[in-house]
């Protein structure tokens, strides 16, 4: 963290760094040049203007950007976005980070803080968010809260998705792209002009590609890619002022991604750039459909606008969540997700010589089913305990030789005692190295399942005890341990002392069978009315307000279904919750909020424009889906932001420099953040904190000369928690030791390149040269230990085209992270709850050619 004198630096250099700018705006903006930099229309304030016209953060990527940079999907664009991040390792399961705002909830409780659109549909889960960028106008990203125009689940930004839409022509594209790993991706797009008012444009896209990931197990790579999307759209003008747009997508998902390695090197190497070796599959499928009907007419004064979107997929993911194939440490889970969404929004747009305005009014229905699955061994959950117990108060683990016979009680303390104290000075990582080592000591000592049976000592004997005393017998432990004489004695320690030899002979089993899970279902209703104008109030300066009423209301269910018992109780360890047994429940709340935004900007000549904004999102509350500890609500507030924000967006030399900047800050309030809390037993659970962030992005885009075109931004970001209360088992707030910790994931620097060069032939040909470099700073890698840093990369990537002269071919060779860098995607997963923290990599060199034909 910086100092009070740090930070005033570093504000003065903000400050100073804008009014520059300005100043250098201002200064270039009568030069005169040949070449200009391309127009980009956005639609970031429900209407479409230009790009530089707009008072809002915004990158926007056109759809040929999106192909020559070799993008395939949001988590390459996010790459090259100052101030977001989307490093994500699989498609299934994506978290889209703005700003340092972000959501990292998997389940179906709550929602993304990022909102996702397709052609102005709310795509909802992220699990049907993330699609092939194929057949793309443009994708623009909008930082900072966007609660007025884009509504709920905005709160950290939006990422709006257009595809191309059908015209009054006949043309056709093939694209084939082959590269190593087995790369082979075809595009197909066929538009007709079907009749003078009618229009069809579909689109057939295949993208596969083998996996990266050295399997050491043998057999295929881990991390290839398997996807096709079919998109079908109607384009009819059925007179001169209504157009009606009907979309409809396809796609299919079934690939072997969201490969997560164990970064543990007592288990493994430690490794996540060499081979990998899983006991459990990692594999992820998803159909998906969407549709939307789209009618817009013009009238005299106003532009009516109505979007009806039906969207549905079925999503299955399976992951090693330990990243290793060890029995004591087997851990795996299956997400199935099946949703369902209906939405219906109007909107009328209009506009007078000195005001601009939309009024608008949306409903939403989302109805989801979702089962989390958990598969591991016995030998698991004394590895979970133990590592838990490691960390918390290791010297406590002494009293627990009292479960031996008591000639073994001294020997075993004396050779104990010092090997405790050590781990009690080391932090969680190095905790986690001294675990298996731990493991072995306790078998040594004849130890193995005294975490077990200290959980069925401490949880299960009030209900074993209670069972006794109705029915008046003691079941059998397991197989052919019986404590029912221990019990009726009312000896504890004799009692516990059994429990601990039946659970030594459950750990030794390593049964690979035992599964738990738990089902949730929702019903979700969104209803918002909202209101935006700009007024001019002089040919410079104008105003812009914005107000949305949002009211949500969510029915949710949550049923946890245990395989296995244990004295004829439902016995669960991965979804256990503060002694209960099992959970059935069906909580119901509503959440409603006002947001809206205060933006006032001034255009000092036709090339600057500044802007002040005020601006906040909002996004409800919800449940946790998995399960939750002793006194602990299932349910979470709803949070908002609040953003301020100073920019700049200027066109220069005669448009041949755009500049573009931002400063802003924000507060978080009630920030929803899954974590794992609880002893003896962690669960995930979802409760609200509290967070700060500030920072600056700039970015430029030079026409250099008529043949080099140089683009760069970069970003520089601060975050903290300013509350983040650490809850016991027992429900109770501990100090607040992360407040003050950085946000996960979030670098403080990013800096982007990129150099384009065009050389024109004398056929009427070109080529052109192009290369991407990215360096990304340091960040954390997760929340549980914020010691554990990814470390800073930088990649380069490099592309040469040959256009046709007559535009009709275009032949590319290309070569993505030409230095073959070793980069850390992030850290984190539910296998650092038993030691064995995972991490995922980005993609080695690839090198391939792509071919465009025109018809």
């Amino acid at each position: 963290m910086l100092d009070a004198d740090q930070t005033g630096k570093h504000r003065n250099f903000r400050l100073t760094f804008l009014s520059q700018a300005i100043a250098f705006a201002t200064a270039l903006s009568g030069s005169a040049y040949a070449a200009e930099i391309e127009e980009v229309v956005v639609t970031a304030q429900k209407r479409a203007e230009n790009l530089q016209d707009v008072p809002i953060a915004i990158s926007a990527f056109t759809g040929d950007s999106i192909k020559k940079m070799g993008a395939q999907n949001l988590t390459d664009l996010g790459k090259t976005t100052p101030g977001v991040e989307m490093n994500n390792d699989t498609t299934l399961q994506p978290t889209y980070n703005i700003r340092g705002i972000q959501t990292s909830d998997f389940t179906v409780g709550s929602d993304p803080a990022v909102a996702v659109y397709v052609d102005g549909v709310y795509t909802g889960r992220g699990a049907g968010a993330e699609v092939p960028l194929a057949d793309i106008e443009r994708v623009e990203v909008l930082k900072g809260p966007q609660g007025t125009l884009f509504g709920r689940n905005a709160t950290g930004g939006a990422i709006h998705i257009i595809t191309k839409k059908p015209f009054n022509e006949n043309q056709a594209e093939v694209n084939f792209t082959a590269g190593n790993y087995g790369r082979l991706s075809t595009d197909v797009i066929v538009n007709r002009a079907l009749t003078d008012d009618l229009s069809m444009r579909v689109t057939a896209s295949s993208n596969k590609r083998d996996g990266y990931y050295p399997n050491g197990g043998n057999g295929a790579n881990w991390g290839g890619q398997d996807t096709q999307t079919f998109r079908a759209a109607l384009a009819w003008l059925p007179s001169e002022n209504t157009e009606v747009v009907w979309r409809n997508e396809y796609n299919k998902l079934d690939q072997n991604s969201a490969v997560r390695v164990s970064t543990n090197s007592a288990l493994s190497s430690g490794d996540m750039f060499g081979d990998v070796n899983f006991d459990f599959p990692d594999h992820e499928k998803r159909d998906l459909y969407g549709s939307s009907l789209t009618v817009t007419h013009d009238f005299d004064a106003a532009t009516l606008t109505s979007i009806t979107a039906y969207r549905t997929y079925n999503a299955v993911i399976q992951q090693d969540e330990d990243g290793e194939n060890n029995p004591d440490y087997f851990f795996g889970s299956l997400n199935d997700d099946d949703e369902k969404y209906f939405s219906q929004e109007f909107r009328l747009n209009g506009a007078t010589d000195s005001l601009k305005w939309t009024l608008g009014a949306s409903y939403s229905q989302e109805k989801l089913e979702h089962t989390t699955e958990a598969f591991f061994t016995p030998s698991t959950f004394e590895s979970f305990a133990l590592y838990t117990a490691l960390k918390e108060d290791p010297e406590s683990l002494m009293a627990l030789t009292q479960l031996l016979p008591a000639d073994m009680q001294g020997p075993v303390s004396a050779q104990l005692g010092p090997q405790l104290a050590a781990i009690a000075q080391m932090d969680d990582e190095q905790v986690a190295e001294q675990l298996p080592a731990a493991r072995e000591m306790l078998r040594g000592f004849g130890l193995d399942g005294v975490m077990i049976a200290n959980f069925f000592g401490n949880y299960m004997l009030p209900g074993l005890v209670q069972q006794a005393t109705i029915n008046g017998t003691m079941p059998q432990f397991i197989g052919s341990f019986d404590c029912g004489g221990q019990l009726a004695s009312g000896d504890q320690m004799a009692l516990r002392q059994c429990l601990m030899m039946g659970a030594s002979a459950f750990v030794q089993g390593k049964d690979p069978s035992w599964r738990e899970s738990v089902k949730n279902t929702g019903d979700y209703r969104s209803a918002a009315v909202y209101g935006d104008a700009t007024w001019s109030i002089t040919d410079a300066l104008d105003l812009t307000m914005g107000l949305r009423y949002t009211q949500d209301k969510k029915d949710f269910s949550i049923d946890t279904a245990y395989q296995n018992e244990l004295y004829g109780i439902p016995f669960g360890i991965a979804f256990f919750s503060g002694g209960k047994p099992m959970i059935s429940e069906t909580p119901s709340d509503t959440w409603s909020d006002l947001s809206g935004r205060a933006v006032l900007n001034y255009r000092w000549n036709d090339s600057v424009m500044t802007y002040l904004s005020w601006a906040n999102g909002f996004k409800a509350g919800g449940f946790n889906s998995l399960n939750y500890g002793a006194n602990i609500e299932n349910s979470f507030d709803q949070e908002n932001v609040t953003n301020i924000e100073a920019g700049l967006k200027s066109n220069l030399l005669d448009n041949r420099l755009q500049l573009n900047a931002a400063l802003f800050s924000y507060q978080y309030d009630n920030l929803q953040e899954l974590s794992l809390i609880g002893f003896p037993i962690p669960s995930y659970n979802l409760r609200n904190a509290d967070a700060e962030g500030k920072g600056g992005e700039l970015e430029v885009l030079w026409a250099a000369t008529d043949g080099l075109l140089i683009g760069g931004n970069y970003s520089h970001l601060e975050t903290e928690y300013t509350r983040y209360q650490v809850i016991t088992a027992a429900g109770e707030t501990a100090a607040d030791d992360r407040t003050g910790q950085p946000r996960v994931g979030t670098p403080e620097d990013k800096f982007n390149l990129m150099a384009e060069y065009t050389i024109d032939l004398n056929s009427g040909a070109n080529v052109v040269l192009r290369g991407d470099y990215n360096w990304t700073g340091e960040r954390v890698g997760t929340i549980t230990d914020a010691s554990l840093v990814i470390p800073d990369y930088q990649l380069l990537n490099a592309r040469m085209s040959f256009n046709s002269a007559d535009d009709r071919y275009t032949v590319s060779g290309w070569v993505q992270n030409v230095t073959d860098e070793e980069v850390v995607g992030s850290y984190g997963g539910p296998g650092e709850a038993i030691g064995s923290n995972t991490g995922w990599r980005f993609a080695p060199r690839t090198v391939g050619a792509d071919v465009t034909v025109r018809f």
